[in-house]
């Protein structure tokens, strides 16, 4: 079910109205358009083909569609996302929202699971993580009847100064609650479990001669760090200024995957954020 709205204006409030309607308190998927951008200029249908096809594509989604798909060779894949959002408002109030792709290349069309927590007094951190991974393996579990062989976790929303912590209360605490679901289903040995963490707001910029690097550029020496599992990847095309990289860094791994195959994991996760047809800054399930 799919509910379409057509609107005389873009209206905030009556958006955000809607949308609270229909979302959070009758979890329905809407599809809001203003009329103006459903109307053909100067009564030329074809006009309206770069809307629709638009249009279409988000309406496909939100019904459970898949409008492309990249190959990613890992079966028994669980990609999950995790953000923390402030409210703008009440800066007392945090949630954090969490993603979670099931593997679909070879159990067919992708599924999909997200649940979102409220934070309190604008933390980062979240202690709701490994209770809401344990949730988005129970629904693997339903969906397929086995738990995924593989789990690559990217974090976002993590400063310099919170790797430890970010370590110490919410790496760990995963990978006891994973241990623990695992054991309960007859799986004694180690999860294939990667944790990194995405940092969007960085100062850090790369060159091609007078040129922007191309999509798909990975800087993993020089500028990284030798203690650490760390590299910049250059996944969105910019048409003025200059591009921004993002930095992952692998804080936890038993995935026994070589960082190489780790970043083409990466930048193929870019590709799959369904408003937009071309390459994100991050993965999509951030």
């Amino acid at each position: 079910q799919l509910i379409m709205c057509v609107v005389t204006n873009n209206k905030a409030d009556r958006y955000t109205a809607i949308k609270k309607k229909c979302c959070v308190d009758r979890a329905i998927p809407t599809q809001v358009m203003v009329q103006k951008t459903i109307t053909p200029k100067g009564g030329n249908v074809r006009t309206l083909m770069s809307v629709a096809t638009k249009v279409v594509i988000q309406m496909n989604c939100k019904l459970g569609g898949v409008p492309w798909k990249v190959k990613i060779p890992l079966s028994g894949l669980m990609t999950v996302g995790f953000d923390v959002c402030h409210d703008t408002k009440d800066k007392s109030k945090s949630f954090g929202a969490m993603v979670a792709t099931f593997d679909y290349e070879n159990k067919g069309v992708p599924k999909y699971f997200s649940t979102v927590s409220q934070h309190t007094h604008g933390e980062e951190i979240s202690n709701y993580l490994p209770l809401n991974t344990v949730k988005a393996l129970d629904e693997y579990r339903k969906e397929y009847g086995e738990l995924p062989k593989r789990i690559i976790f990217y974090r976002d929303g993590v400063g310099e100064g919170q790797l430890h912590y970010v370590y110490e209360h919410e790496v760990k605490s995963i990978v006891e609650k994973l241990g623990e679901v695992y054991k309960k289903f007859g799986n004694d040995q180690d999860v294939l479990f990667t944790y990194f963490i995405v940092s969007k707001r960085i100062n850090t910029r790369f060159f091609e001669r007078r040129n922007n690097p191309k999509p798909g550029t990975v800087v993993d020496d020089i500028v990284t760090l030798p203690e650490r599992t760390d590299f910049y990847l250059v996944s969105q095309s910019v048409r003025q200024g200059t591009v921004s990289p993002t930095a992952y860094n692998v804080i936890y791994d038993t995935s026994n995957l070589k960082i190489d195959h780790l970043q083409m994991l990466s930048y193929k996760q870019c590709h799959l954020y369904y408003n937009w047809s071309g390459t994100t800054r991050v993965p999509a399930v951030c």
